[in-house]
């Protein structure tokens, strides 16, 4: 019987420990949580209006061993946007350190009020913490104030005219869309293009010649006349072959281009201006000059397309 006495002492004793154990434990754990510092957010403005930014600042007291994590862009700032945020430099006073964020935030929901508390994280040995601010309240402004009972609605209305602006983003992407295109255009062609373009002004010029001197040839064939065709024939060889045929005489002129029939073409067309005798082949001799100034057209035009 003394055996089993002592046998249920030692059972109570040892239940009787675990209970207060695990009393102890719980008591210590309440009071942990009753005196824990909670982090201190509010907002910086009683109102605020939609879409517009407003600050909410979000502060922890800790002590200066702890490690301590303020939300970032990750997290879910709902109902709200977060535009920037503003981190301030820890303080430490009589052992505590003092943390402090302000968040920009906007909002586009339409509630009158809206309720908003955000977190501080305590970095453990394990994992984190979030110890919640207590909630802080802002109302949203009403910019339109109506009454929908004295609105009367309007049968007609005048339209108002509205000035034509201008859309120039669009026409500078249409400018550059058009220079990228040209550019490549001239990339691929360049060279072609340009030697099209010598080519076309190189005909364009004899064919003003040509012009010129024909309704000189087909009017009156005096002096004067005959004169001036012949200048302009002498400037359009010196064009073509880059020699100075105006200062050339006519004997120079046969010896740099031989031809019986430009020699005597260029007789009777002296004879005429220095003279003052008319030939009758004198629409012949005009001809043979035009001939010439044509052939010697053609062979210039075939090197240029020949060494371009």
């Amino acid at each position: 019987m003394r055996g089993n006495r002592l046998f249920y002492t030692k059972e109570i004793r040892w239940a009787m420990r675990m209970v207060l154990g695990t009393l102890f434990y719980f008591v210590m754990c309440a009071g942990a949580d009753l005196f824990a510092q909670k982090p201190k957010g509010r907002f910086l403005t009683d109102s605020v209006e939609l879409g517009r930014p407003f600050d909410y600042a979000l502060s922890y007291k800790h002590a200066p061993a702890e490690e301590v994590f303020f939300p970032d862009t990750t997290y879910n700032f709902y109902p709200f946007e977060m535009v920037r945020r503003n981190y301030f430099t820890t303080s430490t006073n009589n052992n505590k350190s003092l943390d402090s964020v302000v968040y920009t935030l906007v909002t586009f929901d339409i509630s009158k009020t809206q309720k908003f508390s955000l977190p501080v994280y305590l970095f453990g040995k394990k994992d984190c913490t979030a110890v919640f601010a207590s909630l802080d309240s802002v109302f949203l402004k009403e910019m339109i104030k109506s009454d929908t009972d004295s609105l009367s609605l309007k049968t007609d209305t005048t339209l108002m005219p509205l000035q034509q602006q201008v859309n120039y983003p669009k026409i500078l992407g249409y400018i550059l869309g058009l220079l990228c295109f040209l550019g490549i255009i001239y990339a691929l062609f360049g060279k072609w293009i340009e030697k099209q373009y010598r080519l076309f002004l190189f005909s364009r010029r004899h064919k003003d010649f040509v012009s010129s001197y024909r309704k000189i040839a087909r009017g009156t064939l005096d002096s004067a006349n005959i004169a001036r065709a012949l200048v302009m024939w002498k400037e359009h060889l010196e064009w073509l072959e880059d020699r100075p045929y105006t200062s050339y005489t006519s004997k120079e002129i046969i010896n740099r281009l031989p031809s019986e029939s430009l020699e005597e073409s260029l007789r009777d067309v002296d004879t005429a201006i220095y003279g003052g005798i008319l030939s009758t082949y004198m629409p012949l001799a005009m001809n043979v000059l035009l001939d010439t100034a044509v052939e010697l057209y053609r062979k210039r035009r075939e090197e240029l397309i020949l060494n371009s």
